[in-house]
């Protein structure tokens, strides 16, 4: 790759944002593309995100991803929002064209794109999200479009589970109770931050029973989870995050560029982080 004065900028933000694997594969798309670009990463603190977004627009960024715990708050700081972005009530993507700020979530996208590409059929189903933060959101609002039967929401907090729930109308399940719904599921998506800490254990119990035919789909890509776990000790198929977080770049990357990368690079890169 060669930088000069006319390659073009991009990057991520978050808080903290070092475990980030966004630069990597957004420059590897970048030198695949031949395209003169370099894409970037910046921890800003949360108490200075509104100075951050000036000055990128300021040094002429062209395009910009936004993660934890930015996505909620970057909302105020942007021109326009996409309809998704409404919808879900955060932003994951900033293009920066004719000095205003477009903002976008392009991970619902990622998601719905993920499913696609692995055959998992949701019409009629039930499904069930663990987790009521962003990602949930996104999830949530991509299993809306989709021809999905009854959708349930549950999180460590009732509280949580039930605001989402209202944005969505939506059934909320109460997370102590949630193996008494297992039985009937079809899906199961952990949205939540359950499985990044060695400590962490299933909010249900191991021996609970559920249908042999029950997909798991954990968010959570680099670490072997307990619902990665749980799936494999009862022959579950499952799936994690790496193809989502692929697609979701993937289709921020088209915004910018008006091309959609190579997706199996992409997640043949993401699954050598596995812990």
């Amino acid at each position: 790759m060669i930088i000069n004065t006319e390659t073009k900028l991009f990057a991520i933000l978050g808080y903290p944002v070092k475990h980030s694997l966004s630069p990597q594969m957004q420059n590897e798309w970048f030198k695949k593309e031949n395209l003169n670009c370099i894409y970037l990463a910046f921890e800003s603190h949360p108490d200075y995100l509104e100075e951050t977004v000036k000055s990128l627009k300021l040094l002429k960024f062209y395009g910009v991803n936004i993660t934890v715990p930015h996505k909620i708050e970057i909302m105020k700081y942007v021109d326009f929002l996409d309809e998704a972005a409404k919808k879900v009530g955060s932003v994951n993507t900033l293009d920066f064209k004719n000095n205003k700020i477009y903002g976008y979530n392009t991970d619902y996208l990622g998601f719905s794109q993920d499913l696609l590409a692995k055959e998992i059929n949701l019409k009629n189903k039930n499904v069930l999200v663990i987790g009521a933060g962003g990602a949930a959101r996104a999830i949530v609002y991509a299993l809306k479009n989709s021809e999905a039967g009854n959708i349930y929401i549950s999180n460590r907090t009732l509280r949580g589970a039930q605001q989402l729930a209202n944005i969505f109308k939506l059934n909320v399940f109460d997370i102590t109770k949630v193996k008494e719904l297992l039985p009937e599921i079809d899906l199961l998506v952990n949205a939540s931050s359950c499985g990044l800490k060695k400590s962490d254990v299933l909010p249900f119990n191991d021996i609970v029973r559920v249908k042999s035919s029950l997909v798991i789909y954990d968010l959570i890509f680099n670490k072997v989870t307990p619902f990665v776990k749980f799936a494999k000790r009862k022959k579950l198929k499952v799936f994690t995050g790496e193809g989502m977080l692929a697609r979701q770049g993937a289709c921020g990357f088209k915004i910018w560029t008006g091309k959609y990368p190579d997706i199996k690079f992409a997640e043949t890169f993401l699954k050598k982080f596995v812990e």
